[in-house]
């Protein structure tokens, strides 16, 4: 299912959206090229070490995946020669919610698929769609985006537990599809709308 050779479609496709906002994030921070190279390819490649890590299947996919480094050096080529594309920031956004949908429903069905308990498949699809964004932003010294008040994880928690629950009615390809739709409209609609999570706010203390 959605496989392409050793690198599913689906994380392809992850790949390549958060090897382009690394690099633009790594322009933005007026990085030389090897800081570029290197922050596209944690945005890139983080969310799927971490999903490895967190499911102790050994040595990271990533790490003797050539097409994933191929993936993310056309990534930044791409954006060195089409750097118009990216002053527009709900592009950006949408790079980002891309990569987020994709790699949060591929590590969940590959959660599933080992028979995960849901806070497992929770935590395994959750932690590689935002882990990339993360490591990008703290990299770039920005603060990460989940800790913002943009709706960020809540919009991948959303897609997953729809495709939890959603997978024995309507099926497991259907499922995740309607899952990806979901986490990338509910993470660019949000943005474009200005929705966010509310700040919590404490009072000074009078002196």
């Amino acid at each position: 299912m959605y496989s392409v050779s050793d690198l599913t479609l689906l994380e392809a496709i992850g790949v390549v959206s958060f090897a382009l906002s690394g690099a633009y994030a790594a322009i933005q921070r007026k990085m030389d090229v090897f800081g570029v190279l290197i922050l596209a390819f944690t945005a890139a490649c983080g969310g799927g070490i971490l999903r490895d890590v967190v499911m102790d299947r050994g040595i990271p996919a990533f790490f003797s995946n050539y097409r994933a480094a191929a993936l993310v050096c056309a990534s930044v080529a791409a954006v060195a020669v089409f750097p118009g594309l990216f002053r527009t920031g709900l592009f950006v956004t949408a790079l980002d919610a891309v990569g987020l949908a994709f790699f949060s429903v591929d590590a969940g069905l590959k959660a599933m698929a080992l028979d995960y308990s849901l806070m497992q498949f929770l935590f395994s699809a959750v932690i590689t769609g935002v882990g990339g964004g993360v490591l990008r932003d703290v990299m770039a010294q920005r603060v990460p985006v989940i800790f913002r008040n943009d709706i960020y994880a809540t919009a991948a928690i959303a897609g997953c537990l729809f495709m939890w629950y959603v997978r024995r009615v309507i099926g497991i390809e259907y499922a995740s599809l309607c899952a990806l739709v979901i986490i990338a409209a509910v993470r660019v609609s949000t943005a474009y709308f200005g929705v966010n999570l509310p700040v919590m706010k404490v009072s000074p203390r009078e002196k």
